[in-house]
């Protein structure tokens, strides 16, 4: 890292010590090539990750070994390496433009290519699961900031854009107060941010734009300079053609680039499916004893469930990310024949209450409330993987009932969501009764 912001500051015009510089490529260089100083607590495919990224600190340098990068190569190509250190080894490619290398700069395109996941208006590349990365400071925001400078050297400029803008918005939306979650993915993101620009954004914005919706201009405005203006306005429904297609424009004139997000929010009374838009969402209903021990098998509360009026159900709510996120909220509305139970009264049966809450401490629900008509979760930041959360409810008044789906969504990103299918809760009465089911 010492010898890449050296680079950095050389390349930025700043005077750098020119012996120190020499004799710390030289360090380097002597500890690359030896393949086998690896340290004890790096798996084989993390020192090739390390390897590579010093490869790309002495290219930068000047100093391209040949060799050494040849052979990393075909291993990133048998897949022994991150798509972090594929990146690393294309940028060396890309730049450099050895003879000896180039066989290797479209499989490695290819190969990063392939593994973008595309979802909604963003594009992400995923760090690899598990702890043996955690010595490196791996993440998907430190891998899709390096895999976005790689493409960025190696593509052409018109296929690699229109992917290249949906990577940086997963970038800026992956912050929190302004910032990364890391020194290393601060310093990964602002490094892919200045090559996007030097690709994309060297013309300073001169232009007027401005968004018609049905032939009227709702709103425009002048954008001179690199400023964090917006303009804005807002457009009642009342005032738009009703029953029939509303075509909405963008129009810019002048030089530079605008950006635009156009979002589209609708609802439906009708039984809705599963959907999974980034995130995915799977409900479970498991009858209780008096003693809070379950019984019979867990049912998925997606189809048609019966139960007996008073029963006591443990409810299970799973949330799978594929990507960490920030600001995610989960919204799981009670049919009306269920009532969800505040495990803190000293009514609810605490057996059955040490079986609720979360699976996950660290990246996971930090706030949750219990409404009389829904159970509402709160993540700030979501980690990876699978969360899953508990909480008791009661069946109570008889009937057939409308089971909504349960809804997740990124709360400022709300084309990232997923949802169970909507379910069907049959309450029977208690038996002996007497009473009928309506």
């Amino acid at each position: 890292y010492v010898v890449l912001a050296l680079a950095e500051a050389r390349d930025a015009g700043f005077s750098i010590p020119a012996d120190l510089t020499r004799q710390a490529v030289d360090a380097l260089d002597q500890q690359v090539r030896n393949r086998s100083q690896k340290p004890e607590y790096y798996s084989i495919p993390v020192w090739n990750d390390a390897r590579a990224l010093t490869l790309y600190a002495l290219a930068r340098h000047g100093r391209v070994l040949d060799g050494e990068i040849d052979a990393l190569a075909a291993q990133a190509l048998a897949g022994g390496l991150s798509v972090e250190g594929e990146s690393q080894l294309l940028r060396i490619i890309a730049t450099t433009n050895r003879a000896a290398l180039r066989r290797y700069r479209q499989p490695l395109l290819d190969r990063i290519n392939q593994r973008v996941r595309v979802e909604a208006t963003t594009a992400y590349l995923a760090a690899p699961d598990g702890d043996a990365y955690d010595w490196i400071f791996a993440s998907d925001t430190r891998a899709t900031a390096h895999g976005l400078a790689a493409l960025i050297a190696a593509g052409t400029p018109a296929d690699v854009q229109p992917l290249a803008e949906r990577m940086v918005r997963y970038l800026m939306q992956s912050r929190q107060g302004g910032a990364w979650a890391s020194t290393q993915d601060n310093a990964a993101v602002i490094d892919a941010f200045r090559t996007y620009h030097e690709a994309f954004e060297t013309t300073s914005p001169d232009f007027t734009a401005q968004v018609k919706v049905a032939g009227k201009a709702v709103v425009q405005g002048r954008f001179a300079g690199r400023t964090l203006e917006v303009a804005e306005e807002q457009v009642a429904l009342s005032t738009l053609p009703q029953g029939q297609q509303v075509p909405v424009t963008i129009e810019k004139s002048g030089a530079g680039r605008v950006y635009y997000s156009l979002r589209l929010q609708t609802f439906s009374a009708a039984r809705l499916p599963a959907a999974a838009h980034g995130l995915s969402v799977q409900r479970q209903l498991q009858r209780l004893d008096d003693r809070g021990q379950p019984t019979g098998t867990a049912l998925p509360a997606d189809g048609s469930v019966t139960l007996q009026a008073g029963d006591l159900v443990r409810v299970t709510l799973r949330l799978t990310s594929p990507t960490e996120r920030n600001y995610v909220v989960v919204d799981d509305a009670l049919p009306a024949g269920l009532e969800a139970l505040n495990t803190a009264f000293r009514t609810t049966n605490q057996e059955a209450a040490e079986q609720t809450g979360q699976s996950r401490w660290w990246g996971s629900f930090n706030h949750t409330e219990i409404r009389d008509d829904r159970v509402l979760l709160f993540a700030d930041y979501l980690g990876r993987g699978e969360h899953t959360y508990t909480y008791l409810a009661r069946a109570t008044t008889p009937g057939t009932f409308v089971h909504p789906p349960a809804q997740a969504e990124m709360m400022y990103q709300p084309e990232v969501n997923g949802r169970t299918a909507t379910g069907t809760l049959v309450v029977q009465p208690p038996q002996g009764s007497g009473m009928a089911t309506r």
